[in-house]
């Protein structure tokens, strides 16, 4: 009757707490992989839109991969510290390893399958999030240093209700009459929850990056380009807006902030409740503001320099603009010395010609950054001669030191 050798059962028994070891290591792996992909709400913003969920659905997958790994990796590391450090006295080699095909195979192989499993869902995300429903809100984005602009058209359907037509401007009307949409312009972006919306975006000068983190979408605005993006607010509320691509000395105007007093400056989403909510608190009051422009060119020129990109440079306390990369517009109307500079007679020529005309005199200790506003529909960066005039009139009362 033969028996087992004692070493054949040494060895077994070796090889079943290698396998217990090499489980549990799998084990931890996986679960320690997975807590890590759990720290992704805290890592991102909120999820905002239908897009960011499918995005940091994506995230959660990379992060689990790479928490496994990493805890792999520091894991045979701190094995092979402790197993094979050198004992006291051991002043003799390692034994020679000339190779493991399989462990090559292996280290190839599962690195390779990572790579086309996440390629693959990652191209499956792309698609879902490159889609532009037909049915989205438009909106136009201009980008230029150092402000966003967001355009927004209507139709003669989508004036508010009770249009009192009697006070619209003639020129106004005779459009509306002839079924033609007219526009504004806004510093910030409104839609409302569940609704998709497409902004096509456009730069004025150098190129640009438009990023809302909250709702995970970034689509860079190339000079001489139109690109696009469509997202679908899924949370209510107020959603920061950022450049994310340096483009001067005022990069950092181009972010929404809040104001000492708590008010919104700068870019910022506002996703409404509904699409009533939209209509009542945005976009018929801002529609009013053009139907019915007041009378007292002061005030409509107030009204009026709010929908260019000026905020992004200029300082004016009237306004709340904080602005560092353009003259001061505080008491601009009493800066008499410029007048002697430029040679113009009056203050109000001098004001017009420094928006039609602003490289021709650049005020010591800033750069000539401001863009040239053009009296023509088809000439870019469009100011009508009714709008120069409006804020020309307004600005001759920021008077003062």
């Amino acid at each position: 009757m033969n028996h087992p050798k004692p070493e054949n059962n040494q060895r077994h028994g070796s090889a079943g707490i290698s396998l217990v070891w090499v489980i549990a290591g799998g084990v931890v792996i996986v679960v320690g992989g997975f807590l890590i992909s759990l720290f992704t709400p805290s890592i991102l913003p909120r999820a905002g839109s239908a897009q960011a969920v499918l995005i940091d659905d994506l995230f959660r997958v990379m992060l689990f991969i790479g928490g496994a790994i990493f805890i792999l990796v520091e894991g045979l590391l701190l094995v092979s510290v402790i197993r094979f450090r050198a004992r006291k006295g051991d002043r003799g080699d390692g034994p020679p390893i000339p190779g493991n095909t399989t462990l090559e195979l292996v280290w190839t192989l599962v690195p390779a399958i990572i790579v086309a499993v996440l390629s693959i869902y990652s191209f499956v995300v792309w698609n879902q999030i490159e889609v532009h429903p037909p049915e989205a809100l438009q909106v136009d984005v201009v980008g230029q240093r150092f402000a966003w602009t967001f355009n927004y058209d209507a139709a003669t359907d989508e004036l508010p209700p009770n249009v009192d037509m009697t006070r619209v401007p003639e020129e106004l009307a005779a459009t509306l009459n002839n079924g033609d949409p007219i526009s504004f312009s806004h510093p910030q972006l409104h839609t409302w929850l569940n609704h998709p919306v497409t902004v096509s975006m456009s730069s004025q000068d150098v190129n640009h990056a438009f990023w809302i983190p909250g709702m995970r979408m970034k689509q860079d605005l190339l000079a001489g380009r139109v690109t696009t993006l469509s997202f679908t607010p899924i949370e209510t509320g107020v959603f920061r807006i950022v450049c994310a691509e340096l483009c001067g000395s005022g990069h950092g105007e181009m972010a929404g902030r809040v104001t000492e007093d708590g008010d919104l400056a700068g870019a910022w989403l506002i996703v409404h409740a509904t699409e009533q909510e939209y209509l009542e608190q945005f976009y018929y009051p801002e529609l009013e503001k053009i139907l019915y422009p007041p009378e007292d060119p002061v005030l409509l020129g107030r009204q009026v320099i709010q929908n260019y990109p000026c905020a992004g440079c200029h300082t004016l306390s009237d306004l709340g603009w904080t602005g560092t990369t353009g003259p001061i517009l505080d008491g601009v109307a009493s800066r008499n010395a410029r007048l002697a500079a430029t040679g113009e007679g009056t203050m109000e020529a001098y004001l017009h010609d420094s928006i039609r005309h602003p490289g021709e005199y650049v005020v010591p200790g800033f750069n000539n950054l401001m863009l040239q506003f053009n009296p023509e529909p088809d000439q870019p960066n469009y100011m009508p001669d009714s709008d120069l005039n409006a804020i020309v009139a307004y600005l001759l009362t920021q008077t003062g030191s």
